[in-house]
């Protein structure tokens, strides 16, 4: 399973795909595999798939759903001298082309112009969070260092697996994800937290399988976590477009590891065991099917009053 991995400027390679190792932690060039990913990317990008974003000191996240055969690309601009620095939760192939179009090396700019990264995934379907920065990547504040990935641990692809989630306004929601509506009192307990993140397993069956409830999820789930299963382009989207289900023949929290309510994200770590299978057409695929101990990161927001989960992130597979 691929793990998470964080690449810095000064030893970022931007050739294959990212083997995602320990979270938040330098690694050098020379560990990253390539595997599934070509030396350079299948598919040329076109002017509808190229989002141009600002850049500067400062980190940025962008998210979106890629295949072998659709790529999405970033281009931004930058000077001689400056660095890149990026980091991706996610089973995805990069590249980055300087501005005269060829693929770099290293994470240095050394001209000036336009820049562009290009994502890809080496097979099936995969959904992405991409931080990028020309400066040194930020982390949240108060908050453990954890993959920054918001998946719902393996339904509609968890970070292993083939994935639908998405950051995307859903339109037809009722769900606000205004900053406004998200109050920053941390007046949630331990046992309330733990009471919504079980609820949410427990709910899992009708959000990611018919009737694909949307309104439920809304009960539960807040900002990014909201955006991914239920944008436009989400889990949801993406499991009905495909005539897809998962199956749950087991979800347990097993243990909580830990629980803070300071910080601007009040939060509770566990241990997660589940067992889901993915139902489609074809029947079980299998790739996307088993039984998984996971530990995970819920993050609480309070909306209108109300605490929600705010996103989740898995920490590390569990022993």
């Amino acid at each position: 399973m691929l793990k998470k991995l964080i690449v810095y400027s000064t030893c970022l390679s931007l050739i294959g795909c990212q083997t995602i190792e320990n979270p938040l932690t330098n690694v050098s060039s020379n560990a990253i595999s390539s595997s599934g990913c070509a030396e350079k990317p299948m598919v040329s990008l076109s002017g509808k798939d190229v989002e141009t974003v600002a850049l500067n000191e400062s980190t940025i996240t962008k998210s979106g759903q890629v295949s072998a055969s659709k790529n999405i690309g970033y281009t931004f601009t930058a000077t001689t001298g400056q660095k890149l620095s990026y980091s991706t939760d996610a089973d995805v192939c990069l590249w980055v082309f300087s501005p005269d179009n060829e693929i770099l090396k290293g994470g240095e700019l050394s001209k000036n112009g336009k820049y562009v990264i290009q994502v890809a995934a080496p097979q099936g379907a995969k959904t992405f969070d991409l931080k990028m920065s020309l400066g040194v990547l930020e982390t949240a504040a108060n908050t453990p260092t954890v993959s920054t990935t918001d998946t719902p641990e393996g339904t509609s692809v968890n970070t292993s697996k083939n994935t639908s989630e998405r950051t995307s306004e859903n339109n037809n929601s009722q769900s606000s994800l205004e900053n406004d509506n998200l109050q920053p009192e941390n007046d949630i307990s331990q046992e309330q937290a733990l009471e919504l993140v079980q609820k949410w397993y427990a709910a899992k069956p009708r959000i990611f399988a018919p009737p694909f409830d949307r309104d439920l999820l809304n009960e539960l789930a807040t900002g990014k976590l909201y955006q991914r299963v239920g944008g436009e382009d989400g889990s949801i989207d993406w499991l009905q477009k495909y005539n897809r289900y998962y199956t749950y023949n087991k979800s347990e929290i097993t243990n909580v590891i830990g629980f803070s309510s300071s910080g601007s994200r009040p939060y509770i770590k566990v241990r997660i065991i589940e067992e889901l299978y993915l139902q489609g057409e074809k029947g079980l695929d299998k790739t996307n099917s088993g039984e998984y101990k996971i530990d995970y990161i819920y993050f609480f927001a309070k909306e209108n009053g109300t605490w929600k989960i705010y996103s989740n992130e898995k920490i590390s597979d569990a022993d």
